[in-house]
């Protein structure tokens, strides 16, 4: 019981990516997918389009933590690692059916209110910021994810004359280099290497 309750203070009183995991592609610009644990208590996986795909207990949860999972009858979570999940209804337009709330913590998302924003995308896990490059950034793909937090992501331009634009750059002080220009052409695009990962940030392909 006394677990629970230290679980439930360190959801409330603030928000800490204890570990991020980065996926990117050979063929792909951009990143595929993005994995968040949050306080070590839970993880959300999020994709390409900024859509959370999956919520579980983290593995490094508590030791006496209850891994308990419950749905409803259109399948949705309802609950996980004791935190209930609650959704956007009908009403929320661009959120409706979204996730709203884990525990105590709130979910949200870019909607018609905020201009130069992509509707829809996930804007916040409760004091986790999300940005995405706008129609400001003018080198770089308008929605494309800029930063989770103080994670900061960057992307090959027009300014990276030899290497395969909007591939992803840097995620944090990790470091991606692509075959170039200077390569074989039937390895253009592809990984050469990925270098200063972390458990804080970890970038794979």
């Amino acid at each position: 019981m006394l677990g629970l309750l230290l679980c439930f203070s360190l959801i409330t009183k603030s928000q800490t990516i204890t570990s991020s995991h980065f996926r990117i592609s050979d063929t792909e610009k951009g990143i595929r997918s993005v994995e968040l644990t949050i306080n070590n208590i839970f993880t959300i996986g999020l994709s390409a389009n900024g859509n959370i795909t999956y919520v579980h207990e983290a593995e490094e949860a508590l030791p006496d933590y209850s891994s308990d999972l419950e749905y409803d009858d259109d399948s949705d979570l309802k609950q996980v690692a004791n935190q209930k999940i609650e959704y956007y209804d009908h009403l929320d337009n661009y959120k409706s059916g979204k996730i709203k709330w884990i525990g105590a913590v709130k979910i949200d998302y870019y909607d018609n209110f905020d201009l130069q924003a992509p509707l829809g995308k996930i804007k916040s896990i409760g004091n986790i910021k999300f940005t995405y490059n706008n129609d400001y950034d003018i080198h770089d793909k308008f929605g494309t994810l800029k930063s989770i937090g103080d994670i900061q992501i960057a992307y090959n331009n027009a300014f990276d004359i030899h290497d395969p634009e909007g591939k992803v750059k840097s995620i944090g002080n990790v470091k991606i280099a692509y075959f170039n220009s200077f390569d074989a052409q039937r390895l253009f695009g592809k990984v050469k290497s990925i270098k200063g990962n972390s458990k804080k940030v970890y970038v794979t392909k």
